[in-house]
């Protein structure tokens, strides 16, 4: 099935942020790939990072303090589509290298072999040809590099309202999740490994921070949702005035060959 990578995240900016300020996903998926580079990072020579999906780097900032690399080791190449989150990610993270980051809207031609660390963080849901992408991101490894992706899959806690939500259109979810990565990944027969990392989702229990959880995962295809159901989700996760949702994250691995 076909999949659309179409999603508003400007109308959507400060739900996000606050999704962002009241999950541990970002410091749990940090954590983990900055103990996976470490395992394999060389000790000297450059550490040519490639970041699909960068969005404002923010998530990017938090793995860089953690792998902690010499400004002098690290070059920075940033994938977005979006040019003002793009351009917000390059000053964010101009610290963090002695050297000019790279930075474009889609993978340009020639990365073959180029990058030690290849990161896509919660980005692939909205690739529109996975399988393809998948392959030119695997291709960008250096022998010695990882590639490393997380991505939620359908039985994710809030995945379920994307299901839910399109359920009620008569559609499918048009987003890619864990599942195709993995479908896509062993019709290429890649050599990967998969597991959960996970996390926790707690607010004080109103309606407008559901409504902003909500508009969060449905943006713009909301507007065609009855919202009581969707609103009635969060029942299951009230806890003494408190949503907590606790679930997980699929972190894929592969190495270079």
């Amino acid at each position: 099935m076909s999949k659309t990578a179409a999603k508003d995240f400007d109308s959507i900016a400060d739900d996000y942020m606050f999704f962002e300020r009241h999950a541990t996903e970002a410091r749990e998926d940090a954590r983990v790939y900055a103990l996976q580079v470490a395992e394999i990072a060389p000790a000297r020579g450059p550490m040519r990072m490639l970041d699909f999906g960068c969005g404002a780097g923010a998530f990017t900032m938090r793995f860089l303090e953690l792998a902690g690399w010499p400004r002098e080791r690290l070059h920075l190449t940033l994938v977005d589509p979006a040019v003002s989150a793009r351009h917000l990610a390059v000053k964010r993270l101009a610290s963090f290298t002695s050297a000019p980051i790279t930075e474009t809207s889609g993978l340009p031609p020639g990365l073959d072999g180029c990058f030690e660390v290849v990161l896509s963080n919660h980005a692939l849901y909205y690739v529109s040809d996975l399988q393809t992408t998948l392959a030119r991101l695997i291709q960008a490894l250096a022998p010695t590099g990882i590639l490393l992706a997380a991505i939620a899959a359908r039985t994710n806690a809030l995945i379920e309202f994307w299901i839910a939500g399109f359920n009620l259109l008569g559609r499918d979810v048009p987003y890619n999740t864990s599942e195709d990565v993995e479908r896509a990944l062993q019709a290429m027969g890649a050599a990967y490994r998969k597991h959960p990392v996970s996390y926790t989702l707690t607010f004080p229990d109103t309606e407008e921070n559901r409504m902003r959880i909500i508009r969060f995962l449905l943006a713009d295809h909301l507007a065609e949702m009855p919202l009581p159901p969707l609103m009635e989700m969060f029942d299951r996760y009230r806890r003494g005035g408190r949503i907590e949702i606790h679930t997980d994250s699929d972190h894929f691995t592969l190495l270079g060959v």
